[in-house]
């Protein structure tokens, strides 16, 4: 298996700045107008704290959009508060302990501090240092109290952030055996985030992997996008891959493990995987994207007389390996067909000729920028950067030229419709409908070729052909 290393490697990620600079940040962000009216709202005896996400960030010198809190009133006793001040509170997860505020265009999560619990239970706490014993990481187990401005930290996240490593908040078993997700979370915020285990979590992962199964495919789906689209996809995958958890959810991936290619190629279908994975943008289409294009090619593989390995056709059962996987992860619909289109149109080549470009930009049509950060990413290995540049320059040459031709004011439809084939005594039906696909082809092969009369010349020899 590859680690690739770039841009994938620890090195690349942000490195914890001073509590006291951390501090600052929080600081700050508690006197936002928003802030510190919830905080008003809560009242002093709220023991309010900002808790996870937020903190972890700005001990990594970096600031987020969503903020977590948690406090000492039960989560009835906020609503109400917050409600008498004028927020709009929702219920997201009372039952749980949690509400969220929505005001200027933000949500902030509120959770009444908990105790340590056995999976599925809820029990509440009256601190703090209690509440953060029970949450699963050292690094999200730090708070920051708004009203002394000072960071709560009882079980070292700092120095694990510092470190580069991810423990379990106590038991690693427990925390696991509350809610098996954490194992895809363990990886999540650990190797997919260039951090390595602890050997107590590394072991839990391993031990606990047989609950994921009872977990929401649902979250299931959500904590794999988020590794996909992670800083380090690749050593976080390989550890799926070892801890045999990936086989669980994507057994499609497993053939191309090992699986050789051709001399197209430097490595096997797996490592290829990754490194497409690694170079393309970090975003939920173009990850997924190069997730599924070549998962097809072990299930297409055949040798010519020549001893040469060949993949004919290997991305149409790639599409269709990723529409039956993202329909069993239940992803939404829309993205499942951006995903297909991708890796159905992946081996269109960039020297494809001014026809080619046209059909490309027919069929991928709102994609096709997409379709382009994807080839980049999909480079062949034996080319080089200068090699795939060149190519890729030429491409976009015969893209403006396009782009220019359809600007014009000619430029619309197909010169002819069914009516005007109807006229000239063809009938309607599927061999009409075969005609009118032929003259599109004709027109994008050849421009000036749209001309009513020509058009109508060459559909009457197409139809007295078929």
């Amino acid at each position: 298996m590859v680690e690739s290393q770039d841009p994938g490697t620890s090195s690349s990620l942000p490195s914890p700045v001073k509590s006291e600079e951390a501090t600052r940040l929080l600081t700050e962000l508690c006197k936002s107008h928003l802030l510190q009216n919830v905080l008003s709202a809560l009242g002093e005896d709220s023991e309010c704290h900002l808790v996870g996400g937020v903190v972890r960030d700005a001990l990594l010198g970096e600031s987020r959009e969503d903020i977590d809190m948690a406090s000492v009133l039960h989560p009835e006793e906020a609503r109400q508060r917050l409600s008498a001040a004028g927020f709009h509170v929702v219920d997201t997860g009372i039952e749980h302990g949690t509400i969220t505020v929505v005001s200027e265009g933000k949500n902030l999560e509120l959770t009444t501090f908990r105790s340590p619990s056995a999976r599925n239970e809820t029990s509440y706490s009256d601190s703090i240092e209690t509440d953060l014993s029970g949450r699963d990481f050292t690094i999200n187990a730090i708070a920051f109290d708004p009203g002394t401005s000072s960071l709560v930290d009882p079980h070292g996240g700092q120095k694990d952030l510092k470190d580069k490593v991810l423990r379990a908040v106590g038991s690693a078993s427990d925390r696991i055996l509350e809610d098996p997700l954490r194992s895809l979370r363990a990886v999540r915020f650990g190797p997919a985030a260039g951090r390595e285990l602890d050997v107590s979590l590394r072991a839990a992962v391993k031990d606990h992997k047989e609950l994921l199964k009872d977990v929401s495919i649902e979250r299931i789906r959500d904590e794999l996008v988020k590794i996909l689209c992670s800083p380090c996809p690749s050593p976080a995958l390989n550890y799926l891959i070892e801890a045999s958890i990936l086989e669980m959810f994507l057994p499609e991936v497993m053939p191309s493990v090992g699986f050789e290619q051709n001399e197209f190629h430097i490595h096997d279908v797996y490592e290829h995987t990754l490194w497409v994975i690694e170079r393309a943008p970090a975003t939920e289409l173009l990850r997924l994207s190069a997730l599924f294009h070549d998962l097809g090619k072990p299930h297409t593989l055949s040798v010519g007389e020549d001893g040469r390995r060949h993949f004919y056709k290997h991305e149409h059962v790639s599409e269709d390996i990723a529409k039956k996987v993202m329909k069993r992860m239940r992803f939404p619909k829309k993205l499942t067909e951006n995903v297909a289109t991708l890796v159905r149109y992946h081996m269109r080549p960039l020297d494809c000729g001014p026809a080619g470009t046209r059909r490309l930009m027919r069929d991928l049509d709102t994609l096709f920028e997409d379709w382009l950060l994807f080839k980049r990413a999909d480079m062949p290995p034996v080319f080089t950067e200068e090699e795939f540049q060149e190519a890729y320059d030429q491409f976009q040459e015969m893209v403006q030229t396009e782009h220019a031709r359809t600007s014009l004011p000619e430029y619309g439809h197909l010169a002819v419709n069914g009516n005007d084939l109807i006229k000239e005594g063809m009938a309607p039906g599927k061999k009409l409908g075969t005609v009118l696909k032929a003259l599109e082809e004709a027109v994008i092969e050849e421009p000036e070729k749209n001309q009513k009369e020509l058009l109508l010349e060459l559909a009457k020899t197409l139809y007295k052909e078929l």
